[in-house]
């Protein structure tokens, strides 16, 4: 199997064939899972004449693939741990496949929320894989220019699919859910040839779960989580509200205002494909904070642009910190797991970001009863600033 040049551009060339294929089905799984919310979001407009859905229930449409995630991911987790990646992973990519094709069938929204849910326990289960698989088949500074690359992937995902799913809603509800069925050989192909990669066994379930309690308490691990809560935190709340403010400050249309988000995408895109080499010459969790800085200026300049065209600026700037904080983050709960724990740590570090996610665009509701929208960035830059300020001061030395 050749190398791609964009994988060269990563530093993963020099990699055995076995790995490069294993590589490629986790990075076409986390494409795949990206469909579950970004490739969906655009058809929920087209699904409610049809199956005769009010405004505020077909938002249970999303909340009913991710509330899972809540309860099962740290499941799941240990599950990869104690009884194996590979197998999990396929289970969970045909779980997922054959669910979401099933919606394009449902005779009824009630139908529709039940196949989401069980579409959303595959995610439950092939999500933590994405990021465990990753650190298992590389090491060193190719193993944080493979999460780079995979960051790359998805935010190609984020420019894609949504235009995507919108085109094909256009011609019925049901048509995008039939792409959910890419995911079945996807699966099929991850039993032939993803090999088998979890460390060594558990004396027991016992042992597993002191194991994990005892690393989740780690100072810089804790700081790693804390990072990972606060860039779902300001993600979340950031690109939701900013569209509002886009429209309502400066009067463009809700497609300019859809025009501006890939500048974000753009900018992550630019610094995750050279995140290998930034953790070659400086320490990962620095960088981290230097970008978590980045970000909360970013926020903060949003409301002092003059024109909507010029809020551009500001989001390259988010992405260019978003690209670096996603692969270090994700770097560094690899680095501080042992390989027959990382999935149960990746899977907490998952539901610390389910209820980050919650949490964001409900405060944020609550913060605009008292104030206005302008306000809102100024909230998440001085948050992003002084949880940096925090984290750097519970930093260890050694």
């Amino acid at each position: 199997m050749r190398t791609l040049p964009i994988a060269k551009f990563f530093g993963l060339g020099e990699l055995a064939a076995e790995q490069r294929r294993a590589l490629w089905l986790v990075y076409a799984s986390s494409l795949v899972l990206l469909m579950g919310v970004n490739f969906i979001q655009p058809v929920l407009p087209a699904m409610k004449g049809p199956l005769g859905v009010s405004d505020a229930a077909i938002g249970l449409v999303i909340s009913a693939y991710t509330a899972p995630a809540i309860v099962l991911a740290p499941l799941l987790g240990f599950v990869a741990d104690l009884y194996g990646r590979r197998l999990l992973l396929a289970s969970g990519l045909l779980i997922f496949g054959l669910a979401g094709t099933s919606i394009a069938f449902a005779p009824s929204f009630e139908w529709v929320l039940l196949l989401r849910a069980i579409q959303g326990i595959g995610f439950c289960a092939v999500l933590p894989l994405t990021i465990v698989l990753i650190g298992d088949l590389l090491a060193g500074e190719q193993e944080v220019g493979g999460q780079g690359l995979k960051v790359f992937l998805d935010r190609i995902g984020y420019l894609v699919f949504p235009p995507l799913g919108g085109l094909l809603a256009a011609i019925a509800w049901s048509w995008p859910f039939f792409l959910f069925l890419l995911a079945v050989p996807l699966g099929l192909l991850v039993l032939a040839w993803m090999p088998e990669t979890k460390g060594e066994n558990q004396s027991s379930v016992r042992a597993y779960v002191r194991d994990v309690i005892r690393l989740i308490r780690y100072p810089r691990l804790i700081i790693v989580f804390a990072a990972g809560f606060l860039r779902f935190f300001l993600d979340y709340g950031f690109l939701t509200y900013l569209p509002l403010f886009l429209v309502g400050i400066h009067g463009v249309s809700t497609a300019a205002a859809g025009l501006l988000l890939p500048f974000y995408a753009v900018g992550a895109m630019v610094t995750s494909s050279q995140a290998g080499r930034l953790a070659k010459r400086f320490d990962k969790a620095h960088l981290m904070f230097i970008a978590f800085v980045i970000c909360g200026m970013g926020m903060i300049a949003v409301p002092f642009m003059p024109t909507a065209g010029l809020v551009g600026i500001p989001l390259v700037f988010y992405g260019l910190a978003n690209g670096v904080i996603s692969p270090m983050q994700k770097s560094l709960l690899i680095q501080y797991a042992a390989p027959e724990l990382r999935g149960g740590i990746v899977s907490v570090d998952r539901l610390i970001q389910q209820v980050s996610k919650t949490l964001s665009t409900s405060l944020v509701g609550l913060l605009l009863l008292v104030t206005e929208i302008s306000t809102v960035f100024w909230f998440f830059g001085t948050l992003s600033l002084v949880s940096v300020a925090l984290m750097a001061t519970l930093l260890p030395r050694r």
